[in-house]
């Protein structure tokens, strides 16, 4: 038998390989927040905080992280060549 179609989520992820990943990760962080207001008991619920937490602090170093990567490349002019990569160069004939 199968199960009625309003019954799951549908979740579509887009952009690079880090978007998606934040995406997945904020979704996972949203359930756990709203999976703690169900009808678990405490010892579920205590978990559900920690994941919740632990969630939004990996978040939070990934962004982190991904500053320090662009001020990285902008300090050794990485960025300005790939800036530079991805614009048309126009010659005159």
């Amino acid at each position: 038998m199968s199960e009625p179609a309003d019954t799951h989520d549908v979740v579509y992820l887009s952009g690079e390989h880090i978007d998606r990943l934040r995406q997945s990760l904020k979704l996972a962080e949203y359930q756990a927040r709203v999976a703690q207001f169900s009808a678990y008991g405490r010892h579920v619920e205590d978990v559900l905080v920690e994941i919740e937490e632990a969630i939004g602090n990996q978040l939070a170093r990934l962004d982190i992280a991904v500053d320090h990567d662009a001020a990285e490349a902008e300090e050794s002019g990485e960025a300005e060549r790939q800036r530079d990569s991805w614009s048309p160069r126009y010659r005159a004939a």
